[in-house]
Parts: structure tokens; sequence; C-alpha cells
């Protein structure tokens, strides 16, 4: 479940010439351009799940990260991407670049002001239960996701306190120009323009020069691309390409499903495998019911799938 506040807080502290500040859009700040800060994004700054994957680096959950959030966030930004691992968990982030440097600049900090930017998560995690933060606003931790929450919903709380706050190791760089593109698509769009460059050069040759020098331009052209000797074996190989491509984006979507199925709290992917155009996974602590919600979408999207429980694990393999 992705968590996303409406306002925000300011809470600093000055520490050995650096300060930590909290903010969000309706804050007003006083900077002193003497001090370093460690700027905390509230919660209404970025979107945030915490997912349970057989994935053992952060990195790696990164370049899947776009999947988990198709269709639960706008689709009017162009977003950046980080994760970070927390015991049996990750916690991953989507947030716009552009939106944020907006903000920070509005408040009249400058990169020179700048020490390092972290997310609320990150830094506040581990208060227990629900804090003041502000006149109208609240803090609170549920199941370990930070949030921002109405102060009026509550009657007694007490002041937040970020006194011995030490900022973690989880700050995130923010990049005003940023687009992530699957690497299987930049390699088969790169083969596809060498073609395109070989296929016109020729056209262009055979009308500038004469029979010999394109034979011998076509050559040096071939040899410098490491193509193949004639066109039909290169059209064959750009064919081969292409049904990769198709069978890589249909086991992506797949997988997508699966990390974006609305499991229980108890349920998790134990395993995620592929072998002959066959889709595996397994899910541990899955009844019969649950076993229909599970495999919905596939019934829906009228995919070839098959699946049985075994000992409260459901096995379910779904076919390319």
């Amino acid at each position: 479940m992705i968590y996303k506040a409406n306002k925000g807080i300011i809470l600093s502290l000055v520490f050995k010439q650096q300060q930590n500040i909290y903010i969000d859009i309706k804050t007003n700040i006083d900077i002193n351009s003497k001090i370093k800060y460690n700027i905390i994004l509230s919660p209404s700054l970025y979107w945030v799940k915490k997912v349970s994957l057989p994935i053992k680096h952060a990195r790696d959950v990164k370049k899947i990260a776009h999947t988990l959030f198709e269709g639960t966030i706008p689709e009017d930004a162009a977003y950046s991407y980080h994760a970070y691992k927390k015991e049996d968990s990750f916690f991953v982030f989507a947030y716009d670049d552009k939106k944020i440097l907006s903000l920070i600049e509005s408040k009249g900090i400058t990169t020179a002001n700048i020490n390092a930017i972290y997310f609320a998560q990150s830094e506040l995690d581990t208060m227990q239960g629900t804090y003041k933060a502000n006149d109208t606003e609240a803090l609170h931790v549920k199941d370990g996701i930070v949030i921002v929450l109405p102060l009026k919903w509550f009657q007694t709380l007490q002041l937040v306190n970020v006194a011995d706050l030490k900022p973690s190791k989880e700050k995130i760089k923010l990049q005003q120009f940023h687009h992530f593109i699957d690497s299987g698509i930049i390699v088969k769009a790169i083969v596809f323009l060498i073609l395109l460059i070989v296929v016109f050069s020729v056209e262009l040759f055979i009308y500038k020069h004469q029979k010999d020098q394109i034979v011998k331009q076509k050559d040096e052209l071939f040899a410098k691309y490491h193509l193949k000797p004639t066109m039909m074996q290169n059209k064959a190989i750009l064919s081969d390409y292409e049904r990769v491509y198709k069978i890589q984006k249909r086991i992506r979507k797949t997988i997508a499903s699966f990390l974006k199925a609305n499991l229980n709290k108890d349920e998790k992917i134990e395993q995620i495998s592929y072998q002959n155009k066959v889709v595996r996974v397994v899910i541990s602590h899955v009844n019969k019911e649950d076993e229909k919600r599970i495999i919905a979408p596939f019934y829906q999207q009228k995919r070839m799938y098959k699946s049985h429980i075994s000992r409260g694990k459901l096995y379910v393999e779904v076919t390319i």
C-alpha cells in the first residue's frame, strides 16, 4: 500500500554547522547562508512501498521499481526511483526530481547550502506511535511507513523530539534531467539504427561512385560493424532480436502482475523462475480462497496458466 501525506512540517537542529530541516510545500524557512542543510523530504513529496521480494540487493530492486508503481501514481511526471533494504523488507521510492528541486529553490535554499537530501521515511521510521509536529499536523508510523496526519484527529500528543537526530546513510541525489530506458531496448535500437545506416550508405554510394568503389565501401562498413556478408543474414538477426524482445516484454509483464498483486500480510513470493516459456511463481501462506484472488488477473486476461496449492503454498505456472 502506498502512503502519501498532504502537508508538511519543519523540524530543525544545528549540529556542527549543519542543520536538519524537514520541508513541505506550505512551510516557510529562514535560511542562513553560513549553514549546510540536511534536507529531509516530507512524505507528501514522494511515494513509498514496503515490499518483500526474492531479490538480494537493493540495486536490483531499483531496476524493477517502475513496475511496482505502474498504475498507482500520476503519469504526468518523469520519476526517479530509490530503494534500500531494512531487515527482510525493501523500501522502494518514486519521486519527481523537478518538483522537489523547484520546491527547494522556492525556499531560498541554494545548492551551496545543501549538505544532503533524505526521505522522512529513512530518518524518522523509528518513532513509536503518533507525535505532534506543529499546530495542525502530526507524524505517525503505520506498518513501518512514516506518514503525516491532521493533528485534529488526535487529542493530546507529545511533541516529536529531533534533538538527537543523526542522518542515516540513505541520502539521495536529485537530477534535473533524467530518463530511464530499458537497456535491452537501447541495444535493439542501436542494432536497428546501424542497419539503417548501412542501407542508406550503400544507396548513397550507388549514385556517387562506380561499382567497384561501392563494393569496397560496402565491405569496409560490414567489417567495421561486424555484420554478416549478406543483407538476408542481417535481416534474420534483426528478426531474432525482435522475437526475443517480445518474449522479454511478456515475461516482464507477467512478473509485474505478481509483484503488484494485492497479497495479504503473511503471503510472500518465495520464488520466481522462468524456463521453457513458462514463468513459475511460488507464494507461501495461501489457501483456496486466496488462490482465486491472486490468479484472477490471468483469468481475466485469458492467459494460459496452471495453479495448485500444496502444503499452504500456491504454485502458479503462466505460459508466455
